[in-house]
């Protein structure tokens, strides 16, 4: 009888692993691999629950925010558009800045780097670049809260010269 040398053994002394000891190595490289895993799950599931829980909690605090501008007044002259801010509801609203939409449809933000608290009216006068009735549609006032802002159409804006 001929026997195939394979390894330093025979053929004849050849033996495959026993199903219980690869059932063994197997429930442990799932163990093993689990193990690396829990640990990634684990930090993505809290860091993705205070997220969430930061979120819905300022949606919620947004919900008590209003805000009002009034008086606008655009000076031809001096490139100024001046007016009032008034925070209308019960929480303090920060991060107020302007959105002038133009009518070919760019827009400018004008960064105020104001805070309102509540019931709070501010007056603000800044220089914009080159604006008239005829430029722009709408100016918009922003806030840290997505949900609270107010408008108004270039109607509303008095013109002087």
């Amino acid at each position: 009888m001929t026997s195939v040398i394979l390894g330093g053994l025979s053929g004849d002394g050849m033996k495959g692993i026993t199903p219980l000891i690869a059932s063994v190595l197997l429930i442990a490289f799932t163990i093993a691999v689990a193990a690396l895993y829990s640990g990634w799950i684990t930090s993505f599931t809290k860091k993705t629950t205070e997220e969430v829980k930061e979120h819905s909690e300022k949606r919620v605090t947004c919900t008590y925010g209003g805000i009002a501008i009034d008086d606008l007044k655009y000076n031809k002259t001096t490139g100024n558009l001046s007016g009032t801010i008034e925070n209308t509801d019960i929480i303090t609203l920060g991060d107020i800045d302007f959105e002038i939409f133009y009518t070919n449809a760019t827009r400018q933000e004008l960064d105020l780097n104001m805070t309102l608290g509540p019931g709070e009216r501010n007056a603000f006068n800044s220089y914009v670049i080159s604006m008239n009735s005829s430029s722009y549609d709408k100016i918009r006032v922003i806030t840290n809260c997505s949900n609270v802002n107010d408008e108004v159409s270039s109607s509303d804006v008095v013109e002087k010269t």
